[in-house]
């Protein structure tokens, strides 16, 4: 079923794309991150609420989990939301080491994993900034078209809530409105006989 989906706006979103339940996440994975030059219809993400595997060094994001992805408030994002929500898109992010240095990123739709020779998708924690605020998002398709896809995860929002040097970019740089999933599933009203 689809979730309820709600207009929201970038400005405010440390307000309300926020850790509503611990789940031991790794500093370097807190806060909000912007998909700089992301070429999809989708601006944000945030890693929290998710269930951490301290022993993998993975995790699983359901694209249209409740506050966790923000899409473009555009007939784009909306298609691309709607299809992640037809598709149970999901990403497992599989990290190399407890450095966190480097990470796999398998596509999963309805569940089944996308074969590295379609896609090969990595993550990897740019050297100028250790503590977790810049990743490379790095595809390469069909065993070597590279590029295609790729963008810079920033950090826009810390930990606390605070708006990083990289927020007010972000915010010259797209469109204020977006689109985020706030639940997912819609309550059913039962009348009464």
């Amino acid at each position: 079923m689809f979730g309820l989906i709600e207009k929201k706006q970038l400005a405010d979103i440390a307000a309300w794309m926020t850790s509503i339940a611990p789940t031991n996440l790794p500093p370097v994975l807190t806060g909000i991150f912007f998909m700089d030059g992301n070429p999809l219809p989708d601006t944000c993400i945030t890693f929290y609420n998710l269930e951490w595997d301290t022993q993998t060094h993975s995790l699983r994001i359901p694209v249209t989990a409740p506050y966790q992805w923000t899409f473009h408030d555009s007939i784009s994002g909306w298609l691309l939301l709607r299809l992640a929500q037809l598709a149970h898109f999901t990403y497992r992010v599989q990290f190399a080491d407890d450095t966190l240095q480097t990470a796999q990123i398998t596509p999963l739709v309805l569940g089944v994993p996308i074969p590295r020779w379609i896609v090969n998708a990595t993550m990897d924690r740019d050297q100028a900034a250790p503590n977790g605020d810049i990743w490379n998002r790095r595809n390469v398709w069909f065993g070597g078209i590279p590029r295609i896809g790729e963008y810079t995860l920033r950090r826009v929002v810390d930990v606390e809530g605070t708006d990083t040097p990289a927020f007010k970019d972000m915010l010259s740089r797209v469109q204020n409105d977006c689109l985020v999933v706030v639940r997912t599933e819609v309550a059913s009203v039962n009348s009464a006989v």
